[in-house]
């Protein structure tokens, strides 16, 4: 489900309703912030430690790195 989105004043983010629900995103919930070498991982953030299969998709993400892009390609078309 690609979507644009726009950072907004003071640096928000609105996330669709569908991505929020698909996460279990409600107000004021926790984010953490993955920086990688071609962007950026949202990560709703709990006191559980990070689980093994994230672990591993961080970890292909890393292995991948710019070559990843290529899966992601920039269409002017989509809705934002």
């Amino acid at each position: 489900m690609p979507v644009n989105l726009f950072v907004e004043d003071g640096g928000k983010i609105c996330l669709p309703e569908e991505v929020r629900e698909h996460y279990g995103l409600a107000q004021d919930t926790p984010i953490r912030v993955i920086e990688t070498r071609g962007g950026i991982l949202l990560v709703p953030l709990t006191d559980e430690p990070m689980n093994e299969d994230l672990a591993r998709e961080l970890d292909d993400w890393q292995r991948l790195g710019a070559a990843s892009l290529e899966m992601f390609p920039y269409n002017e078309d989509a809705e934002t």
